[in-house]
């Protein structure tokens, strides 16, 4: 072992930071003994081309904002276009909720599956660019789609699309980012998701009256594209150190039983495990409560601005910017949530939201008192998902099981899913019955009822604490495994030389 003094480590991992390094000489402070290295010239070693930019957290963090509005805004640009395409087809406010609900059961079928295959693989970037490759060809299908039953495949496969892209980019930044900066890294992605989903309804809106019917269609494919690109210069640090690790597993055991470290016995987590968690059970109910209010107002509102105001698809856009201008508050919330929890964050939000619903529900309100309101609800929406996201990172901390951050999210995914699908059916039934009105009360009214699971069962400013301590304790021991890595490496090259 002493030959191994002052020879230089080539192999240390690409992710360590020069402090990181340094560390390796001090050997990690719970091993019992620890065999000395000393590193006496630079280390070089070859690196991608743009290595730095290519692992940027930044980059990373802009090309899943990215991603996340690409399959959004496909789901939501059709919105305000959609009595127009059915026109033809004897379409109503109910067919067009079935359409944006067929995008939810999309992504509630695959999610699970990307997650679980995610998991296994150890790798995000991969699967989401078959994902969204995908959602490209389903888009064109869509656009030159002349009879419904078609419009329906199309969407269903967008929403499959969609589960790969939610499902391992989540994962991908909860890979990257710690968990002291998860809620304001998660808020900058998110941004991608609410403007998406939100800026979809004006972007198509706008693009049809301008240039044509198949415009929206072309912008939707244009930024999957660039998506791809983005995805196909990002490099996955976190994911070669996973599949190291696994690599030598065996002689890590091994090492470590001989240095009486304690070996603690790999944890597996079903996915049953994870959603029957109190806290994960509030996290799923804050993501459907979103996602449920949202969609209860895309089928109706076009329909309602059209009868009452006989605003013009582009006009109607315009209206749905409404929701869109308070997504700059999701970092915002991702910093609130990082240092405060979760609670108090989404249990204000999830109430706010159902008040202006309740205002919307008021009768007679000029289009400017209907516009204020739409801003009311997306300052509150763009509230709820940046903390949550860090809540399941949490559970999934707590559980031991380092290889169910996808699956994890494979459930948020699911939840969001099944608030846009439940969303638009009824909300399109209601109107068609009762009218605008009572749709609004009526999703009031399932946000006010979920307020105390909210308040009872989420992370306070204690739980973050202790989340935050836990992903510290977690990243020491990762360096400390790094480190052993690597002077099994350079064992085996120092023997191969002998």
């Amino acid at each position: 072992m002493s030959s191994l003094n002052n020879k230089i480590v080539d192999l240390v991992p690409a992710s360590f930071s020069d402090d990181d390094t340094l560390c390796l000489e001090k050997g990690p402070s719970n091993a019992v003994s620890s065999p000395k290295i000393v590193i006496s010239e630079p280390i070089v070693e070859k690196k991608p081309f743009l290595y730095s930019l290519r692992t940027h957290k930044h980059f990373i963090t802009i090309t899943i904002l990215l991603a996340l509005f690409s399959d959004m805004v496909t789901y939501g640009i059709i919105i305000p276009i959609m009595p127009s395409i059915l026109a033809h087809m004897g379409g109503d406010s109910s067919k067009t909720g079935i359409l944006v609900a067929v995008y939810a059961a999309g992504i509630m079928s695959a999610s699970p599956i990307f997650g679980v295959l995610s998991d296994k693989m150890a790798s995000r970037r991969k699967p989401m660019i078959i994902g969204l490759s995908g959602l490209f060809v389903a888009t064109i299908i869509f656009m030159f789609a002349q009879v419904y039953w078609l419009l329906i495949i199309a969407r269903f496969f967008q929403g499959v699309s969609g589960g790969a892209v939610w499902t391992l980019g989540l994962a991908l930044m909860t890979d990257s980012f710690g968990a002291d900066e998860m809620g304001i890294q998660m808020g900058k992605a998110l941004i991608g998701h609410t403007m998406g989903m939100l800026g979809g309804p004006p972007i198509g809106g706008l693009l049809h009256d301008a240039f044509g019917p198949k415009a929206p269609f072309y912008f939707c494919l244009a930024f999957s594209a660039l998506v791809i690109v983005c995805l196909t210069l990002l490099i996955e640090v976190r994911g070669d150190e996973a599949l190291e690790i696994r690599k030598y597993e065996a002689e890590l055991r091994a090492r470590d039983l001989a240095n009486g470290i304690e070996v603690k016995e790999v944890v597996h987590t079903s996915l049953w495990q994870l959603v029957t968690t109190p806290r994960m059970i509030a996290a799923v109910t804050v993501t459907t409560l979103e996602a449920f209010d949202l969609s209860s107002l895309e089928p109706t509102l076009p329909y309602y601005l059209k009868a009452r105001f006989g605003l013009t698809e582009g006009q109607v856009g315009l209206v749905f910017i409404a929701f869109t201008m308070p997504t700059i508050v999701s970092p915002l919330a991702g910093w609130v949530s990082d240092r405060y929890g979760a609670k108090i964050l989404c249990c204000c939000a999830v109430i706010c939201a159902a008040c202006f619903m309740l205002v919307l529900s008021i009768e007679n309100k000029p289009l400017w008192g209907i516009v204020l309101t739409l801003v009311g609800i997306g300052l509150s929406t763009s509230s709820f998902i940046a903390p949550i996201l860090g809540e399941i990172s949490a559970v999934v901390r707590r559980t031991g099981d380092k290889a169910a951050y996808a699956r994890a999210f494979a459930i948020f995914n699911m939840a969001f899913s099944f608030g846009m699908l439940i969303g638009p059916i009824m909300a399109g039934y209601i109107y068609s019955g009762l009218g605008f009105k009572w749709n609004c009360i009526t999703t009031a009214c399932i946000l006010f009822a979920f307020v105390p699971l909210l308040f009872f069962w989420m992370g306070d400013r204690k739980a973050k604490m202790e989340d935050v301590a836990m992903y510290e304790r977690e990243e020491e021991e990762r360096k400390r495994i790094l480190a052993e890595i690597a002077i099994i490496k350079e064992e085996k090259r120092t023997a191969g030389e002998a």
